[in-house]
């Protein structure tokens, strides 16, 4: 089941978003939707751990009220998917900051949103895999969104994790080749990068929703940008 948030100050926008999504042709996962009227109880469940597969902010009243309500929810989950609706360009610029996952002009465009649901549907089935490893401190198993990256460290590699990181013996090119299908790519000769993980990318650097900063290859570096516009992370 899909769990999204829809949260306005306007409960006409309420039950228009809703309609809207629930008229969706063939979504490829049960859709669960979870409406609030204002912010307070939205941030309550958040503050407690609560994680939404989507969370959307109508247009509300005040100007920029939604941006500033993404922001708070973000220090509370640095990777659930945030999309506001708002006509402002400022919004639409200071998302990449928050970030967003997506910024829709007013009034709601239901096929954009189609298509982005398809697409968080299937990254959320690549992330219920595992990664398995082994060392010298036994089999080690990963949710796939908790792998960060992997460092090339001569013979070994270092795995980056949201938990910790651990050193074991593989190759860059073999798992370039492994986790290609999931969303990982290869952003230097040295590293190996789960997009998910991408705030922001400027010039030769790709920094991480953790403030990691990686060297980003000239000659990856057109590559890399596609492959976040296409999956809407930039």
């Amino acid at each position: 089941m899909f769990h999204i948030a829809i949260c306005d100050s306007n409960p006409q926008i309420l039950t228009q978003l809703t309609d809207n999504i629930l008229k969706l042709p063939n979504p490829s996962d049960v859709l669960s939707i979870h409406t609030f009227l204002g912010e307070q109880t939205l941030l309550r469940d958040c503050r407690q751990g609560c994680c939404y597969n989507l969370v959307l902010l109508g247009p509300f009243q005040q100007d920029h009220r939604n941006l500033a309500l993404a922001r708070k929810i973000r220090s509370f989950d640095p990777q659930m998917p945030i999309s506001l609706i708002s006509n402002s360009f400022q919004d639409s610029l200071a998302g990449y900051e928050v970030p967003l996952y997506r910024c829709y002009p007013h009034p709601f465009p239901p096929r954009i949103l189609h298509r982005d649901l398809q697409e968080l549907i299937r990254k959320r089935r690549n992330s219920c895999y595992t990664f398995v490893f082994s060392n010298w401190q036994g089999l080690h198993r990963f949710p796939l969104k908790d792998v960060i990256y992997f460092k090339a460290l001569g013979s070994r590699i270092q795995v980056v994790t949201a938990l910790g990181n651990y050193e074991y013996r593989e190759t860059l090119g073999g798992l370039e080749k492994q986790l290609g299908r999931f969303n990982f790519m290869r952003i230097h000769r040295s590293y190996v990068l789960n997009l998910q993980w991408v705030r922001n990318v400027w010039g030769r650097e790709v920094t991480l929703l953790n403030g990691s900063v990686l060297p980003l290859s000239k000659h990856r570096s057109r590559e890399l940008r596609e492959s976040l516009k296409r999956q809407n992370i930039e």
